[in-house]
């Protein structure tokens, strides 16, 4: 392990939240928000105090990084970052807990966006407001430059789901790579946030609510805390939440390709094609509940991209089966989104083998293969997925076993289960209320397990990566 790589890029990572805390302490100061400007300040002292004399004291590399270093940054910063973003909700916050702080901050950054932070009347204050929206847009970023390189460079869940043209494995530091997708990625969610802003603004929606809404479906997740319950201001105004939730779905799978203006790949992409297919089937299984197709549609969407947005009214008030409510949850978006779930790529790759089964049942001694985006796939991609859902139920299994122990209700159990770990904010709901701080607390490290998708926890458990 290349120690001094490790801990001088998580220093300049946790440099980049005390910026975003600062900044937040700036709006406080601005809007006369006394108790916020003191636990921004403090946040962003502290944090970017820690983070200099790390930065300072670590001695500069002595070989290249490798992508196992990569992966420890990840896992580090994934695990550290809520508790250093989760002290604006301690202080300046009457009558909190830290667990519910770290429920927050772990909230936020990992897209779920459910928030269990209670004020009077609901005033929040709005720089709180704005913190919880930077925290949207850091876990949104980290999650997609994530996927696009560390997950591509050592090939978790299989060769091809995770790689696009942004990364190649480099001769020099495995760093040196990460430019680009730092620079592709920061494209696309500033270009497509901004479209979404200015859409809305057009739509009559005010200026605080539409950038909330922007930044909510780019990242699949909830800025506002009502965000669960409050709709659209009108049928435009869904109408755009809409296409920026299949944006912020797909990701990088149709960004990639739409800008350099390859429309017919976007719009082919296995995983755009069986998104918007999944969108059919479940609102079809909506209709016999009396949801009509156009109302199912809203909740299809809402429910694959894991944001928990409400778009129409019949579906947010119509009583879900269970089984229903959290299948398309576990499926969730593209492997290159922030959108949560087991992902689209992986049920590809499984549908694939299995068409290939069939075929070689007429032939057993046939030879045949299949592709994903283009590249040959073979058993090893097909058993890595395979790993994948046993260690993502066992994931899920454990949750609930957990929580039952704490006295919580079966069904909200399996709510809060897949909900924390698929960044799905909408399923978890009202299921809070009977959590103590210590549910708050296993939620919150689901929530991260989910993020870095749980398989990827499993090389950190042994002694042996952090010696390599």
């Amino acid at each position: 392990m290349n120690y001094s790589s490790v801990v001088r890029v998580l220093a300049l990572l946790m440099l980049i939240l005390a910026g975003c805390a600062a900044s937040a302490a700036l709006l406080a100061w601005a809007l006369g928000e006394t108790p916020q400007i003191i636990s921004f300040g403090a946040a962003a002292l502290g944090i970017a105090v820690f983070a200099s004399s790390v930065l300072l004291l670590a001695p500069k590399p002595s070989r290249r990084a490798r992508p196992s270093d990569a992966l420890a940054v990840v896992l580090l910063w994934w695990f550290l970052s809520p508790v250093a973003a989760a002290l604006p909700f301690v202080f300046g916050v009457a009558n909190n807990s830290i667990a519910v702080a770290l429920f927050e901050a772990a909230s936020c950054l990992t897209t779920t966006g459910h928030s269990i932070l209670e004020f009077p009347d609901r005033s929040w204050p709005v720089s709180l407001l704005y913190w919880r929206g930077l925290l949207h847009l850091l876990g949104t970023f980290a999650a997609v430059v994530m996927a696009a390189g560390v997950f591509a460079a050592i090939n978790l869940g299989g060769p091809g789901i995770h790689r696009t043209v942004l990364f190649t494995v480099p001769d020099t530091s495995y760093f040196d790579a990460m430019a680009r997708i730092y620079t592709g990625v920061g494209m696309m969610l500033g270009i497509t946030i901004s479209f979404i802003l200015i859409l809305l603004l057009m739509a009559g929606v005010p200026p605080v609510r539409a950038l909330a809404d922007a930044v909510s479906v780019v990242s699949t997740g909830l800025v506002l805390p009502d965000a669960e319950s409050v709709l659209p201001p009108n049928p435009v105004a869904s109408v755009i939440m809409a296409f920026g939730l299949g944006i912020g779905a797909l990701g990088l799978a149709v960004w990639l390709p739409l800008r350099i203006g390859a429309v017919k790949t976007a719009v082919t992409d296995p995983e755009t094609v069986v998104f918007f297919v999944l969108m059919l089937i479940f609102a079809a299984a909506l209709i016999p509940l009396g949801i009509s197709l156009d109302a199912g549609l809203a909740w299809s969407l809402t429910s694959l991209s894991t944001s928990g947005i409400p778009l129409s009214a019949a579906a947010r008030d119509a009583e879900i089966p269970l089984t229903l409510a959290v299948l398309p949850a576990l499926i969730g978006g593209s492997a290159l989104s922030a959108a949560g779930g087991i992902k689209i790529a992986r049920f590809i790759v499984l549908g694939q083998r299995a068409g290939q089964e069939f075929r070689q049942l007429g032939y057993r001694r046939s030879i045949l293969s299949f592709t994903f985006r283009d590249r040959e796939l073979d058993e090893r991609s097909v058993i890595g997925v395979w790993v994948y859902f046993i260690v993502y139920a066992g994931a899920v299994f454990s949750v609930i076993t957990v929580l039952a122990f704490l006295e919580v209700p079966f069904e909200e159990s399996i709510r809060l289960s897949i909900g924390a770990l698929t960044s799905s904010g909408g399923l978890i709901g009202q299921a809070t209320d009977n959590l103590g701080p210590a549910g708050q607390i296993l939620l919150s490290i689901a929530m991260v397990l989910g993020r870095v998708e749980i398989l990827t926890v499993l090389p950190a458990l042994s002694l042996s990566f952090w010696r390599g």
